[in-house]
Formats: structure tokens, C-alpha cells, sequence
């Protein structure tokens, strides 16, 4: 696939998914895929939904959401270039667990399963990537509970945090640890399993102790060692 050059391929070789696969399988499994773009706030599939497809994120940032019986919004994960969506789904022939909503414009590559799964049979190590990534994905997930269940509001929110600056972060000159991942304290709060109200209070409280400051929505971390204090206090 011609978009398919060097660059890309070493920012997606990055990525657990991609890490074990050679050039050549690597061309071989984007010859079969296709380009997609979503716009801003697009839902590119709805939890509950049938899928048969799974999408390679190029470009741009993505959410992703389950919802209660009640609506209530609970925000898993962000996944941005180099990740995949979608892919339970197109293994098991159910319904998506969750839904994928676009955070800024987003181009993506599209798998179809009728293709995906032949690819598989040929290169059956492939295999054990996929179950690599859904095992990680399925940790968080167990963490994520733990957190809800087990922990107040403000170490939920410090852990949301540094689980953030290490998939998003991205070292300042000055030390500081910016998070590329413009959220919105309703996005924030669902991620860490809180209202967005308690998001507001405790963001204020530690911006007046100079642990965070926001910069046009961009949260940057000056002092991850107080957060990490947070957390141990309230796992002692």
C-alpha cells in the first residue's frame, strides 16, 4: 500500500501490536486494508453494534466508552496513531463491548475480518500479538475497577492521570510532563470513574499547589512525585 512508507511503518512497529511483524508481513496485511477518515465527535461504531471490521488509527485521537443501563458514561481508554479498535469484535462475531467516538479528525486503516482472518491462518504467530494486546487491555481493565471500588476521589484521579502521561505524555525542557490529549473535565472525570464536579475541585486544589497547571486544555504535570505520594497514601 503506498501510504504505507517508512515513516509509518516504524511509528506503528512502536506498538505492541505491530512490534513482531516483518516488512513483509506488514505489507501484506495493508494491502488489504483501506483508508478511512471520521471528522471530529464522529462515532465510528456504537457499543452493542455487529462488527466485522477492526481500524488501525494513522492520525488523530479516539475514546473509548461503555455506557450503563442509565447512560452513564465510563471512558476505558484514549487511543491515538499507532493503535487499534475494534478488533473483539471482528474475532468473535459478537457485538462491540464498547463504543469508539473521535476526539479530533481521525484517518484510520480499515480491516474487514473475511480478509483479516485468512492473513492470521498464514502467519499464525500474528495470533499471539493479538491475544498480547487483549490480555494488556484486559489488566487495565481489572485495574480500573480495583480503582473504583477501592479508591477516593483524589487518588483516582492521580492515577487516571499518570496512566495518561505515560501513553500521551511528552517531556517540557523544564522537566515537566505534558499530556498531548486535549480532554475536557467530563471526558477526564469518566475516565477516572468520577463526576466532573470532583474532577473541577481537585484540578484546582493541586494547580494552587503547583502539582499541574492546564495550558489551553493541555494538562501539564510539574510535580508526578506528589501524585505518586497521592496513590501510595491511599494504598498503604
Amino acid at each position: 500500500m503506498s501510504e504505507l512508507n517508512d515513516s509509518l511503518k516504524y511509528e506503528l512497529k512502536k506498538n505492541v501490536f505491530f512490534s513482531a511483524y516483518s516488512e513483509q508481513e506488514l505489507e501484506d496485511l495493508f494491502s488489504l486494508a483501506k483508508t478511512v477518515t471520521f471528522k471530529s465527535r464522529k462515532e465510528i461504531f456504537g457499543q452493542g453494534d455487529q462488527g466485522d471490521s477492526m481500524y488501525i488509527l494513522l492520525s488523530g485521537r479516539v475514546k473509548i466508552s461503555t455506557y450503563s443501563s442509565a447512560g452513564k458514561e465510563t471512558v476505558l481508554s484514549f487511543f491515538g496513531p499507532g493503535d487499534i479498535l475494534g478488533e473483539i469484535a471482528l474475532l468473535d462475531e459478537g457485538p462491540r463491548t464498547a463504543a469508539a467516538h473521535v476526539l479530533e479528525e481521525t484517518r484510520a486503516l480499515q480491516l474487514y475480518r473475511k480478509d483479516f482472518l485468512p492473513f492470521i491462518e498464514k502467519h499464525p504467530r500474528i495470533a499471539l500479538q493479538i491475544i498480547s494486546v487483549l490480555c494488556q487491555r484486559l489488566r487495565r481493565t481489572d485495574m480500573f475497577i480495583e480503582e473504583v471500588v477501592t479508591m477516593q476521589a483524589a487518588p483516582r484521579l492521580a492515577r487516571a492521570l499518570l496512566r495518561l502521561a505515560d501513553v500521551h505524555g511528552k517531556e517540557d525542557p523544564d522537566g515537566s510532563t505534558r499530556i498531548h490529549l486535549k480532554l475536557s473535565q467530563g471526558n477526564l472525570g469518566a475516565h477516572a470513574g468520577l463526576m466532573r464536579e470532583n474532577v473541577n475541585r481537585q484540578l484546582k486544589i493541586w494547580e494552587e499547589g503547583g502539582i499541574l497547571s492546564n495550558d489551553n486544555g493541555i494538562i501539564v504535570l510539574h510535580k508526578i512525585s506528589m501524585l505518586e505520594e497521592v496513590i501510595a497514601e491511599a494504598t498503604s
